[in-house]
């Protein structure tokens, strides 16, 4: 299922996004990047109605955001937000099974779910004594197991440990391969890379490039959007971008 924003204006304040446009598909992750402040999660917020936008439209799957019913949209869009909040003492397959409200039949599985995530030893803990990472895990689980097809994280690898990392980013390729649309806000500009299929890059509400990672990634959009020079590291690994100050001898 696609979803498209446009136009999108929304005004909060000083500040506003300003038409903004750009479409994401079945099977794809795309990546929402840019400075703190420049409008990433603002952006996301207003692409499942938390916002409410000034004007513009978001279409989701050929069908208009705008007057459609809650529990519609939890049944096309799920969302791990970047803050992790205390939903008084639920244990953790108690939130992931409630997220699933929205399911036309009554299903199972919290526990493959949670196993999925890697905290299956964490389902009968209380949601509010586990740590922040654990905390993200199990709201990712939650919304793996709402089963949308289109899937917002914003920040999803907060908090996490390395290898917690690594499973994240393992999860949203799976996901990803399987059908899902993922549309994810990452601050970290190589793991945009690493991970995304297409790339918006935004700064102070507006688009600065946006479509597929190789003619989005560019140094001079790097440079438009985050005010820094980058270059481009040789050979294989996870860093493709530093800034231009760093030479790669720690």
């Amino acid at each position: 299922m696609y979803l498209e924003a446009r136009g999108l204006v929304f005004n909060r304040g000083k500040f506003s996004l300003r038409d903004v446009s750009f479409r994401a598909e079945e099977g794809t992750i795309t990546g929402i990047g840019g400075r703190n402040g420049s409008g990433k999660s603002t952006l996301l917020r207003a692409l499942y109605g938390f916002h409410r936008i000034t004007s513009g439209d978001v279409i989701v799957g050929g069908k208009s955001l705008t007057g459609m019913a809650t529990r519609e949209i939890s049944r096309r869009i799920s969302v791990v937000s970047q803050e992790v909040s205390e939903p008084f003492n639920f244990t953790v397959g108690e939130i992931v099974s409630i997220s699933g409200y929205s399911l036309t039949n009554e299903k199972s599985g919290v526990r493959d779910v949670l196993e999925l995530c890697g905290i299956g030893d964490l389902e009968n803990r209380p949601f509010n004594e586990i740590s922040g990472g654990e905390r993200r895990l199990a709201l990712i689980a939650a919304a793996i197991y709402q089963d949308a097809d289109i899937l917002l994280l914003d920040e999803p690898t907060a908090f996490l440990d390395v290898d917690k990392e690594i499973r994240v980013i393992d999860l949203l390729r799976k996901l990803r391969d399987s059908g899902k649309n993922i549309i994810v806000v990452l601050h970290d500009v190589n793991l945009l890379y690493r991970i995304c299929d297409r790339v918006v890059l935004i700064r102070d509400g507006r688009i600065v490039a946006s479509g597929p990672r190789n003619d989005v990634m560019t140094l001079e959009n790097l440079h438009k959007t985050y005010s820094v020079e980058f270059t481009i590291l040789e050979g294989e690994g996870p860093y493709r971008f530093a800034p231009k100050y760093f030479n790669g001898s720690g």
